[in-house]
């Protein structure tokens, strides 16, 4: 990710109502986190119709549970039009590595439980649910699963 694709990035994060980072936020990450995993996955011809079609946002940090350090996957979100395409599963699939790399060794994120499209995603790469979060979402007010998976 770069800050030249900051704009269309809020304008997905808004779009798919995500927990909101907006410009300023996701642009201090890039500049000021050497451990952001920051992914978008650009358009390439003849499907360009747009500057970017997905992005994953995301950090490694001091994990709070254990020794080490975990990737804490904060928003992950792919235009409609680009949905069903693998775009999802290849920006979870760098995440990962990239968390690895930077010495993580578990992910964790939170998904609608709503969500049965993402959650298979999330499964299908080996994420599991490992708490329910009550409230967690509130455009609409939903609760959250935390799934985890090891690195």
């Amino acid at each position: 990710m770069l800050e030249s694709d900051l704009a269309a990035v809020v304008e997905l994060e808004w779009l798919a109502r995500l927990s909101h980072w907006g410009y300023e936020g996701y642009r201090m990450e890039l500049r000021h986190n050497p451990l952001a995993v920051m992914l978008v996955v650009r358009g390439q011809a003849p499907f360009v119709t747009r500057p970017i079609y997905g992005f994953l946002a995301g950090r490694v940090q001091l994990s709070a549970r254990r020794d080490g350090r975990e990737l804490h996957i904060a928003n992950i979100a792919v235009y409609p039009e680009a949905r069903r395409m693998g775009l999802g599963r290849r920006l979870l699939n760098e995440a990962l590595y990239t968390g690895r790399l930077y010495g993580a060794t578990t992910a964790f994120l939170e998904v609608r439980q709503s969500n049965q499209g993402a959650q298979a995603l999330y499964a299908s790469l080996g994420f599991v649910p490992i708490a329910r979060k009550r409230g967690f979402y509130t455009d609409p007010p939903e609760d959250g699963l935390l799934m985890e998976i090891a690195l």
